[in-house]
This record gives structure tokens, C-alpha cells and sequence, in this order.
């Protein structure tokens, strides 16, 4: 875990995220879910390492983006992503994008970082979300399979401000928290 840490710090040129699931279950998380769903204010400064870190590697010329597969009701997990992390991220130059999972391209795809185009990280997760292991996938292969999968995902996804303005104008369904 703690070589896969330095990735977001050692990246030349690109880290890349695929995100598959609705909701995922993480230990470090569960206490700003549940003051996220207790409809307290967001504290102002959340998720502020994690920005500083987007705002340098941005300052210096790399890209760091994501596209995640959404349904068309959003997940409570997924507004609490939304307004916790992906609004700070966005803002910090994160380029934030979600495809519906009917748009998903037929190519071959799991939870994954892609480090400049040359480095998979396979992320396996169980049914609840829970992560189960992180793999350093070096199989050629598999590279290939990265590359092409992040190129199609998107190529056909759409940005958070567009998600934001489908919340919005009421075109997605957004369960009460």
C-alpha cells in the first residue's frame, strides 16, 4: 500500500481512474459518510491534502482524471463522492467525468489506476464495496487493456459540471440523504 501511495506523488505525466461501483466501503471514509448523511454543514477544508496534491501535479503540466459509471438515480454514496471529494477535486484541476452504465464501451475493464499510461493498478472489490486487494498488473496484455479501456470510457463520458447540471434540472434522481 505504501508503494501504490507514492504513485499519486511520483506520476511523470497521467493518472488515470476507472471507478465501477455505486457505493464502496471504505474504513477511512465511514466517519465523513455519516456526517455527510446527517445533513451537517461540509466541513470547508475536506479533502484538502488530497487537492493540494491534484493543484501541484496540475501546476506542473500532468493530468489527473477519472470517469466513473453511474446509474441514472444516484447512489446516497455517490452524492456524498460528489460533494466531499469530487467538488474539492474538480475545483483543484481533477478532471471529473461519469458515463451511465447502458454507455459503457464492450472493451475489457475493472476498477483501475492508470499511472502515465504504462503502469496498471488493478483494484478488487467485494460485493459491498469493501477493497479486497491492490495488483500491480505488469502483463503486456493487460496494459493494452488499460489503454484502450480509459480511452473509450472517456471518450464517451461527460464532465462533473455536466452531471451537476442534470442534478439541477432534475434529470437524474437524487435520493434524500
Amino acid at each position: 500500500m505504501e508503494q501504490f501511495g507514492r504513485f499519486f506523488t511520483e506520476f511523470k505525466s497521467s493518472a488515470t481512474r476507472i471507478e465501477t461501483l455505486a457505493a464502496y466501503s471504505v474504513q477511512e471514509e465511514r466517519d465523513n459518510f455519516a456526517h455527510y448523511l446527517s445533513g451537517s454543514l461540509l466541513p470547508p477544508g475536506r479533502n484538502e491534502e488530497w487537492a493540494r496534491n491534484i493543484r501541484d501535479s496540475v501546476a506542473a503540466g500532468k493530468y489527473m482524471g477519472r470517469v466513473h459509471i453511474i446509474e441514472h438515480t444516484l447512489t446516497p454514496y455517490l452524492q456524498f463522492e460528489i460533494d466531499w471529494y469530487y467538488a474539492v477535486n474538480g475545483a483543484a484541476g481533477e478532471d471529473i467525468r461519469f458515463i451511465f452504465r447502458e454507455d459503457v464501451p464492450a472493451v475489457v475493464y475493472t476498477d483501475t489506476w492508470l499511472f502515465d499510461d504504462e503502469i496498471v493498478i488493478d483494484l478488487s472489490y467485494d460485493d459491498a464495496g469493501k477493497l479486497l486487494y491492490v495488483n500491480q498488473n505488469d502483463d503486456p496484455e493487460r496494459l493494452k487493456q488499460a489503454r484502450t479501456a480509459w480511452r473509450e470510457f472517456h471518450d464517451r463520458s461527460f464532465p462533473l459540471a455536466d452531471l451537476l447540471a442534470r442534478i439541477r434540472g432534475n434529470e437524474l434522481a437524487v435520493p434524500r440523504r
